[in-house]
């Protein structure tokens, strides 16, 4: 058989890192007879692509519309770095006996990096791949990714620690006449979160109107702006609901007030700052869903910051607590969860060589769990690229910091 394995291995349990810190790792092979190899390279690289089909209608040569699909990209590469663990391009030919061999490696991240971020229309991917440089055969490679995470402190964002106040009103049209109004006052304490945090949202509602609002929804959306430059400019923008609670009826001429808990699952930072091709934003959304085909509902919304280092004078998470299961559909993440624990195979805690920056700034801050983002997973293979690279078809997840909190029910 020759090659038994060949894999890529971390040294940090969750493949998670920061910017500027040094990745480390080792490269594992395993073969059951001689094999010549001209050597071992490792590439390195990190970069964003965004992708989307468009239609279009063009005139063809006859005066007719015809209808056209383009598919509209967009590329930008942040690092690429290539160095071989043993041998070298032009070396002579090396006999690697039969067994395990491991070849240890670092690298150094570049200081300004986006976050890890995976969609259908576009990534932001980190990648290591390891090539058998063989000498007048294909090469032989294996690839995996890892996440890298880049901070938003909130301590340091502005507006992140003020209290938001917002209302809504709305008037409907009875035989020509307009209503009293509708109206919706929603509070939160600060304006900034991070995974694991509960956003606590006050709301009221007066209803004088007469016409009975079936539900209020509390809505926590991700919304991504898209840029593609290839073959041509455009944008495009997606809403994801992350979680959602709702509450009602509330009936004409009624007055109600209640608090309701949206749980932020792990989830990248906003903004994606350092990427020129996706833009990140989160908004709490409220929508008062009144009876009538004829009536429109009451919307509104507003700004949430989502970090990675929570508010120092706000709520202080606990140490990591067993037991979370993000992977629910976006409305059932509203119901009160926790950190999940790293998997069996992995340490419980970080090694030593893992110190995320926010616990250096802030000595007393719990560590945080680092959790695979809800979004799911996409196929490691780029489209180019050979099916036969050994870990091409897996699919990759972010990991992001997800810190525990005391949930009151």
């Amino acid at each position: 058989m020759g090659l038994k394995e060949f894999k890529i291995h971390f040294d940090s349990p969750y493949a998670t890192y920061y910017p500027d810190q040094t990745v480390t790792g080792k490269v594992i092979l395993t073969i059951d007879s001689t094999k010549k190899i001209r050597g071992i390279k490792l590439s390195v690289k990190g970069e964003a692509d965004t992708y989307w089909s468009t239609d279009r209608q063009e005139l063809n040569n006859e005066g007719r519309y015809i209808n056209e699909t383009d598919v509209v990209t967009a590329h930008e590469e942040y690092f690429k770095a290539e160095f071989y663990l043993l041998g070298s391009s032009s070396g002579e030919e090396i006999e690697l006996p039969a067994g395990t061999h491991t070849y240890p490696f670092n690298y150094v991240l570049p200081p300004n990096l986006p976050s890890s971020f995976e969609s259908d229309f576009g990534r932001v991917r980190y990648t290591a791949k390891a090539s058998l440089d063989r000498p007048w055969k294909f090469d032989q490679e294996t690839k995996v990714a890892f996440t890298v995470v880049s901070h938003l402190d909130l301590n340091q964002q502005p507006n992140a620690a003020d209290p938001v106040m917002f209302e809504k009103s709305k008037t409907f049209c009875c035989l020509c006449c307009g209503s009293p109004p509708l109206a919706v006052n929603i509070s939160l304490p600060v304006r900034g979160y991070v995974p694991g945090q509960t956003i606590p949202v006050k709301v009221n509602v007066e209803n004088q109107s007469g016409i009975t609002v079936e539900t209020v929804k509390l809505i926590l959306q991700k919304i991504v702006t898209y840029t593609a430059t290839t073959p041509r400019s455009e944008t495009k923008v997606t809403e994801d609901t992350i979680s959602e609670v709702s509450k009602g009826p509330v009936g004409g001429n009624e007055t109600t007030s209640y608090e309701q808990n949206l749980v932020v699952p792990p989830l990248p930072p906003s903004n994606l700052k350092n990427c020129g091709l996706i833009d990140l934003e989160y908004k709490l959304k409220v929508e008062a869903c009144v009876t009538g085909f004829y009536h429109r509902n009451l919307t509104e919304s507003t700004t949430i910051y989502i970090g990675t280092v929570p508010l120092s004078n706000y709520q202080l998470p606990q140490p990591p607590a067993r037991g979370t299961d993000y992977h629910t559909k976006p409305a059932e993440a509203a119901q009160g969860m926790y950190p999940s624990i790293p998997s069996p195979s992995a340490p419980e805690e970080p090694t030593d060589n893992f110190n995320p920056q926010g616990s250096s700034l802030y000595p007393n801050l719990a560590p945080p769990s680092y959790e695979e983002s809800m979004f799911g997973a996409r196929t490691l293979r780029d489209r180019e690229e050979s099916e036969h690279v050994i870990g091409g078809g897996d699919k990759f997840a972010p990991r992001y910091p997800v810190y525990n909190f005391k949930h009151s029910e």
